[in-house]
């Protein structure tokens, strides 16, 4: 049985952590990420899709907010449906 809670904050920070990890690439090397996301979509290009400045620290700020409430939210979820089927 997974501890719903748990499960769910482990879940959040580690989502937190690699999204700021992902905005400091975008701020101090943008090619790289757009390098590594073109080639997680197998022969398309991302190019044209690329940002033409930074982004602000608010935009920074709610995208972290956001990401974690739906991760937290999600994990929550699957564990406690996780610990259903395994009853």
């Amino acid at each position: 049985m997974l501890k719903s809670l748990a499960f769910a904050n482990a879940a959040t920070v580690v989502v937190a952590v690699f999204y700021a990890i992902c905005a400091f690439l975008s701020y101090v090397m943008p090619d790289l990420l757009v390098a590594i996301a073109t080639s997680w979509v197998h022969s398309l290009s991302l190019e044209v899709l690329k940002a033409t400045g930074s982004m602000s620290i608010v935009s920074l700020v709610i995208g972290l907010v956001t990401i974690s409430a739906l991760t937290w939210i999600t994990t929550y979820v699957f564990a406690e449906v996780y610990n259903r089927f395994a009853k």
